[in-house]
């Protein structure tokens, strides 16, 4: 712990040095439809929620400080969607948190990670068709928009940046979301060592050994066991409408969910789409069955986690080497400030 600590630590310190080298201390560049606060009565504790770096974690966290393990349970039961729909005793504001210079944990990602993410699950996955007809300038309703590629999402992000156009909270830059530079940024929490951090920070608020243990037991444990049929209810919610269903058929749909949990590392990529045994479902396909077969799969074909981590960042690197070099540089300008103040390396992951 004492060196996980020390690495908080001096992340810390490496943010206040960039604000205050940056001239960013009293930035006002935060956007004011996309400031969400949680702050803990408990333990006296801040959080920016941040979409694409564990938020719904993180929810489930501040649930068990405030309001115990039971509740904490509950929330587990629910899908992602319903948990962010929630109101929360825990919530507050961008104001308060600065006004009080409480400590605040600061969620962080790599930009290059987050904006994969983010394309995945939002553009890739069918659950937002209106993005895609957007971003590939499709005037016609009756045109289905569902081969965006991941430059052309990219290409939308750069655009939208110039034109001067607020950003969907899941890619806007995290240092606009949460004013990085005028909050008591005391943790920074970067998805990439996640359970090394949230371990630091439990036993630094000097949680209960209860709470210690069910979230620690959550986040290693059976993570993608609870969750994942949450995750795929999501999906099949967003992918009702009869836009979706016209442009794309279920079997497609459950192909992208398929792949989408290879890109995270769940299922082996040398495992292909089962195919026969989605047709032979057919039209009666519901979110507990498709859930059943992804999890049965997963356990039939475990993997370590080692293997994950080298899965999702092999698919990483192929995602950036489909991109021209002159969006990924217009990229690095758009998240310049998310590399710097983070600690990021702005080479691209096919580089590195």
């Amino acid at each position: 712990m004492v060196s996980q600590l020390q690495e908080l630590e001096r992340r810390s310190r490496h943010l206040s040095t960039s604000c205050f080298n940056n001239d960013l201390l009293n930035a006002t560049t935060r956007e004011k439809n996309a400031r969400m606060f949680f702050h803990s009565k408990v333990y006296n504790v801040a959080y920016c929620k941040v979409p694409k770096v564990g938020s719904t974690f993180w929810t489930l966290l501040f649930t068990i400080l405030d309001n115990g393990v039971n509740f904490g349970k509950k929330l587990l039961e629910e899908n992602r969607d319903s948990i962010h729909r929630r109101q929360y005793t825990f919530f507050s504001s961008f104001e308060y948190v600065k006004s009080q210079q409480d400590p605040t944990i600061l969620p962080a990602r790599d930009p290059y990670s987050r904006l994969f993410s983010a394309f995945i699950d939002k553009i890739y996955l069918p659950v937002r068709l209106n993005y895609n007809y957007v971003i590939l300038s499709i005037q016609n309703k009756s045109v289905c928009p569902t081969n965006v590629s991941f430059q052309d999402f990219l290409k939308w992000i750069v655009n939208e940046t110039k034109a001067g156009k607020s950003l969907n909270q899941h890619w806007t830059p995290i240092y606009i979301i949460c004013g990085s530079c005028e909050i008591n940024a005391q943790y920074v929490v970067k998805q990439e060592t996640f359970a090394k951090d949230i371990d630091v920070v439990l036993q630094r608020l000097n949680v209960s050994s209860e709470k210690y243990d069910f979230i620690m037991n959550t986040l290693e444990g059976t993570r993608i066991q609870s969750s994942l049929p949450g995750i795929v209810a999501q999906i099949f919610e967003g992918t009702s409408g009869s836009n979706v269903r016209r442009c794309m058929p279920w079997v497609e749909v459950t192909r992208r969910i398929w792949h989408s949990f290879q890109i995270q590392g769940y299922i082996r990529e040398d495992r292909g789409y089962p195919q026969g045994t989605f047709d032979s479902i057919g039209d009666n396909l519901a979110p507990s069955l498709v859930s059943d077969l992804i999890l049965a799969e997963i356990f039939k074909y475990p993997m370590s986690s080692e293997e994950r981590q080298i899965q999702r960042e092999n698919a990483l690197k192929r995602a950036y080497e489909g991109v021209r070099k002159d969006v990924v540089d217009a990229i690095k300008d758009v998240y310049a400030l998310d590399f710097s103040l983070y600690g990021y390396s702005n080479l691209p992951p096919n580089e590195r």
